[in-house]
């Protein structure tokens, strides 16, 4: 350890540390990108519970318009982002793989299918939702559910990369 005033190492200027090992650039890239993965894998299940409160409340009769079919089918994205979460620590690629496929699947095509089915109500805004026009809350959401998807499969898909570039140099 280096100390200020402490005793040095005769015949050492401080600068021989280039022949040391050095942690590989894919567990660098690994470590930087498995807590952006996280927050945004918790912020998906953030939003996954604002919306199942939705879901419930509409269903209960407490908020009007119920629930769309489409946001139904994306809650189950929350399936997926908790099998990322359990990736992260041990970086298993096939939870890893399982999240980046019903990620697609289960988030992204929902949100899709959001945006075709309340293009009618944009047009006619009959339905309000917190004060505004439901299409806007709803349009809002899906963007920010969509930002979340595409950062969500951005970092998964550069982590599977680290993760299997330390498989096949180990092979």
């Amino acid at each position: 350890m280096a100390s200020r005033g402490g005793k040095h190492v005769s015949g050492s200027d401080g600068s021989d540390f280039m022949h040391r090992e050095r942690v590989a650039d894919h567990y660098l890239a690994s470590a930087k990108m498995k807590t952006t993965a996280k927050q945004c894998m918790v912020g998906h299940l953030v939003l996954v519970a604002l919306v199942l409160s939705h879901a419930i409340l509409g269903q209960l009769g407490f908020l009007d318009p119920p629930a769309k079919a489409w946001e139904k089918v994306w809650i189950l994205s929350a399936i997926p982002a908790l099998f990322g979460i359990q990736s992260l620590p041990r970086n298993k690629v096939n939870p890893m793989r399982g999240f980046f496929y019903g990620c697609i699947v289960l988030g992204l095509l929902p949100l899709c299918w959001g945006v075709v089915d309340m293009l009618p109500e944009l047009r006619t805004a009959t339905l309000f939702l917190f004060g505004h026009p439901a299409a806007y809350t709803y349009y809002a959401g899906i963007a920010v559910g969509g930002l979340l998807h595409v950062m969500e499969l951005y970092y998964s898909r550069k982590l599977l990369e680290a993760w299997t570039a330390a498989v096949m140099k180990r092979q």
